[in-house]
């Protein structure tokens, strides 16, 4: 089968293409803090009030507990709403909302040592913000998150606070980074790495390699922050939605499917 044959047969499926994702992400997280700053979202992107109905960050709930040792119905409810809604979308949080994508994650490269052993020491750093809240009683990890820094920056610049302790604090945060050689959303982020763990049972919104088209290159593995290749990698858990190997495939072999209703076959 031809090129241009293959082209025209995936236009007929439900498949989509842009060729700006970056512009679109960057817009739709400045429009989130700019409601955040100005007051006209309810809550943060820690928590939010929809109607009669909460959303909580499952970290920032599950710290807030183990900090007060006791379990709160409340806080359980919110952070199962939003695990249900990392189960439906994924972690297009991270790359759409979550402003850490344009701080950090400069395309620092981890050895494949680190990047072996990376899911386990993920998991230590979720164990150990919730036992550090225990042990100091104050959800300690939630005074240094970058997504509560970036929201308290905001109503601060809305109220005309001062930005310099958050912008100082990101600083030490980028700096860490830089001297680590590793990338704080894609090596560090113990809430990056909790939405890993629900996203597995994400059905929407997937890319796809076309297997017709795709000649294995590692440009997506390049573009993408979490150094996923469509060629190569079966999980996909880790996934944040950013679009950016569809951008950068130079043959247009990646394909967004609302629905991953296929079976993987001998391709993988």
């Amino acid at each position: 089968m031809t090129t241009k044959k293959v082209v025209k047969k995936r236009s007929k499926t439900a498949s989509y293409r842009i060729d700006s994702w970056a512009t679109i992400r960057f817009l739709v997280t400045i429009l989130f803090f700019i409601l955040i700053g100005g007051g006209l979202w309810i809550g943060s992107t820690c928590s939010v009030s929809i109607g009669s109905v909460e959303l909580t960050c499952p970290l920032g709930a599950a710290q807030v507990m183990a900090a007060a040792g006791v379990f709160i119905p409340a806080l359980a409810l919110g952070a199962l709403l939003t695990i249900l809604l990392i189960v439906l979308f994924g972690r297009a949080f991270c790359s759409w909302i979550c402003p850490g994508r344009w701080i950090f994650n400069r395309r620092t490269q981890s050895g494949s040592r680190f990047r072996k052993y990376r899911a386990w020491i993920q998991r230590g750093l979720v164990g150990g913000v919730i036992g550090a809240a225990w042990l100091c009683h104050t959800p300690a990890f939630c005074i240094i998150c970058p997504v509560g820094l970036s929201c308290r920056g905001a109503i601060a610049a809305g109220s005309g606070g001062s930005l310099f302790p958050i912008v100082g604090w990101l600083g030490v945060l980028v700096g860490a980074e830089w001297a680590s050689g590793l990338s704080w959303c894609r090596d560090l982020c113990p809430l990056g790495a909790l939405f890993t763990g629900f996203s597995r049972f994400n059905p929407f919104i997937k890319v796809e390699k076309n297997p017709e088209i795709c000649k294995p290159c590692n440009i997506c593995e390049r573009s993408c922050a979490e150094g996923l290749n469509l060629a190569k990698d079966i999980d996909f858990s880790a996934c944040t939605k950013c679009f950016e190997c569809q951008e950068t495939c130079p043959r247009g072999a990646v394909e967004i499917k609302l629905v991953q209703i296929s079976v993987r076959g001998k391709d993988g």
